[in-house]
């Protein structure tokens, strides 16, 4: 048996210790394959926690210990023991690891920094920043059994849809931007790295490309997000996991499928008097690294809790948005105070919008206030807008749907996501019937009409 004194010129003395505890210090040659696999298990058992620099130094001298032995394949077994060399993980570069905070995090007060921050820069609703700050912090939750994808969409360009996917970046769990990726390279890097993946103009990426939307579909339930694909030299046959989390920017919709997958957050054209603090991706990434810090370490310390959590859910949300949102809510509902009402009613408000947004919506707000100003009235029928509507020769409204006019019920629809519904009015001589006020419309108009 050779003594731990000869491996003094190879490692540091603690690592004399580490290998003669496992028993890898003990390794004769030709020794057998159960006593090597043994010692193995119990080298990855003592390196569990240690950081990345000490396993890549105990890789090297499990390896250096294993050649003198006769074992002709060191590096494969250590590998397969420790896992792969740590420069081909996501501990470098854009998949580093955030260090966790030394001590206990008051999740309330993480949550309310985090929801803070994101109205710091845009423009959003309480109900909004509420469930992206329970979504960043469902990032570093590597035992969700569920993850939807968030979708952050608007009716038209300048509406904060980037800078909000660059505050995500700041925030969540191994965040990977891309406007543009391959189905192979979607499938490899989450299998391999499990980022946080953030696609921009998710528009353009999912047009005529059904495998990619397919593959993100796949990706909800942790128990069944794998792609079977053939892979290596022999093409054999490999399940690839695509279960992570991704969060989507766009203008418009996403496919119904994907939408039905996805927390929705609508964004809106900001206002002069909605000020908002100038944002610097590098000074502010810097700047918000300690809440990224402290939410490694409060989902670290609540591992446990979260995986058993059964969070009462709402039953004004239907059954596939009870199961977008439960991770969510078993976050709010593992600190208490004030949090899971707030997660509750944001999962209320957001699931019950319906939006489908275009640049189209934005002429026809054009057209309803050039009518209204042409008017000089406060109240116009569903009617009178329609017949004026279908009039103007030089716009769609007259052959939108597949060459026939624009339908009361149509416009109606049109309308629905700036919020905006037609109303029974009075008018002139006690006439009732449905139509809009130009109170009601002001709001849009001051929004997406320069």
């Amino acid at each position: 048996m050779r003594s731990d004194m000869n491996l003094a010129p190879a490692v540091p003395d603690d690592l004399n210790t580490l290998l003669v505890d496992s028993a890898l210090a003990a390794i004769e040659k030709d020794a057998p394959l159960a006593q090597i696999e043994a010692a193995l298990r119990s080298l990855s058992h003592l390196i569990m926690k240690t950081d990345p620099l000490r396993q890549a130094i105990i890789r090297e001298a499990a390896i250096r210990l294993l050649r003198d032995a006769g074992v002709r394949s060191p590096a494969a077994l250590v590998d397969v023991a420790l896992g792969p060399k740590r420069d081909d993980l996501a501990s470098d570069g854009p998949f580093r690891d955030t260090e966790p905070w030394p001590e206990p995090v008051d999740g309330r007060m993480l949550l309310d920094e985090i929801a803070t921050t994101f109205r710091r820069f845009v423009v959003l609703s309480g109900a909004a920043a509420d469930a992206q700050a329970l979504w960043t912090l469902h990032t570093y939750n590597a035992e969700a059994h569920v993850s939807p994808n968030l979708c952050i969409r608007s009716p038209e360009k300048r509406c904060g849809k980037t800078r909000n996917l660059e505050i995500l970046g700041c925030l969540v769990h191994r965040p990977i931007h891309t406007a543009n990726i391959s189905v192979a390279a979607l499938y490899r890097t989450i299998d391999r790295y499990r980022p946080t993946l953030l696609i921009d103009e998710a528009d353009r990426v999912f047009t005529r490309n059904d495998e990619l939307r397919t593959v993100v579909n796949a990706g909800l339930y942790a128990s069944t997000a794998f792609v079977l694909r053939c892979a290596g030299d022999r093409q054999q046959p490999k399940l690839f996991s695509v279960w992570c989390p991704k969060v989507m920017a766009l203008i418009g919709g996403l496919p119904s499928t994907l939408e039905d997958r996805s927390i929705i957050v609508s964004m809106r054209r900001r206002l002069r008097a909605e000020p908002v603090e100038t944002f610097r991706y590098d000074t502010i990434s810097e700047e918000l690294e300690t809440l990224r810090r402290k939410a490694a370490r409060w989902t670290a310390d609540h591992m446990n809790t979260l995986a058993r959590a059964e969070p009462a859910v709402s039953e004004q949300l239907h059954d596939r948005a009870q199961d977008l949102w439960r991770p969510l809510l078993a976050i709010a509902e593992a600190e208490g105070g004030r949090w899971p009402e707030r997660a509750c009613a944001a999962a209320v408000a957001l699931s019950n919008r319906e939006v489908e947004e275009s640049s189209s919506a934005v002429q026809l707000l054009h057209d309803l206030r050039t009518i209204f100003q042409q008017h000089q009235v406060e109240r116009l029928s569903s009617t009178t807008l329609v017949s004026e509507l279908t009039e103007m020769e030089d716009r769609p409204w007259p052959e939108c749907m597949n060459g026939k006019p624009l339908t009361k019920v149509q416009l109606a629809r049109a309308l629905s996501p700036f919020g905006i519904q037609p109303k029974v009015l009075r008018f002139v001589g006690n006439q009732v019937s449905r139509g809009y006020r130009l109170e009601d419309l002001t709001d849009a108009f001051r929004r997406y009409i320069l």
